[in-house]
């Protein structure tokens, strides 16, 4: 929505793990076994990942949640899009981002996607910029990104809303799970990583922190996107 806001492209980086998650659960391998992180870089470095984000009106934000922008996941030119979303992938993810030759495989196609959007930003798609979002943007991935947003909220809010999410994506395991478990795992992922040895997750020096947990949507969209303006006019100030 930020990115629709703005008029910008659209990267969800958390995405690409997730989809090389799937891809090594699809083959019946076991991302927790550390003997098997060879064949799953060597998926990480060999599958074909896309996405394609379907925006409604740039101008404004959507009155509706059924009217919200979507991204579209595509593994090997299939849509995986709700697969990517179920909790065998959410309980699996962090343990293959954490292998170092999956994040370099993931780096450099999340590298590629955003050059070439920063090429279409120069020719004729009327978009000139970019929003990135995955858990080592602000710090690895693009280090010198004119703003970086770290985004919080409490454990527990964020469970309620990834089952919501869950509901609205017609997935069936958010009628077994409860908003307990969920919240375990999300801060067992958390946990994991901040303590792994490659490309850990924490606050960039120079991000800005927003607390979620009391804010819509809207109110999210709106606080950066404020910051965002706030900062172009700051640059337009000073040169």
């Amino acid at each position: 929505m930020v990115a629709q806001r703005l008029g910008f492209d659209y990267i969800d980086t958390g995405a690409f793990y997730r989809c090389v998650t799937l891809a090594a659960l699809s083959k019946g391998i076991d991302p927790s076994n550390p003997t098997q992180a060879s064949q799953i870089s060597t998926l990480a470095e060999s599958s074909h990942i896309g996405l394609k984000t379907v925006f409604s009106n740039p101008s404004h934000i959507p009155s509706t949640s059924s009217s919200l922008p979507t991204t579209k996941v595509f593994l090997d030119q299939k849509d995986v899009s709700t697969e990517i979303r179920t909790g065998t992938v959410s309980k699996h993810v962090s343990a293959v981002a954490a292998i170092g030759r999956v994040r370099e495989a993931v780096l450099q196609k999340v590298r590629d996607m955003g050059a070439t959007s920063q090429q279409r930003s120069g020719s004729d798609s009327g978009r000139d910029g970019l929003v990135m979002d995955g858990r080592d943007i602000g710090t690895v991935v693009l280090p010198n990104a004119d703003l970086k947003v770290f985004l919080v909220a409490d454990s527990r809010v964020r469970a309620e809303r990834r089952l919501q999410e869950m509901a609205k994506s017609g997935s069936k395991e958010e009628d077994v799970l409860d908003v307990e478990t969920v919240q375990k795992d999300l801060e067992r992922r958390d946990e994991l990583d901040r303590t792994r040895e490659v490309s850990p997750l924490r606050m960039a020096d120079d991000a800005v922190e927003l607390d979620t947990s009391h804010l819509t949507i809207e109110g999210q969209v709106n606080a950066i996107v404020q910051e965002v303006h706030r900062r172009q006019a700051t640059t337009s100030s000073s040169s």
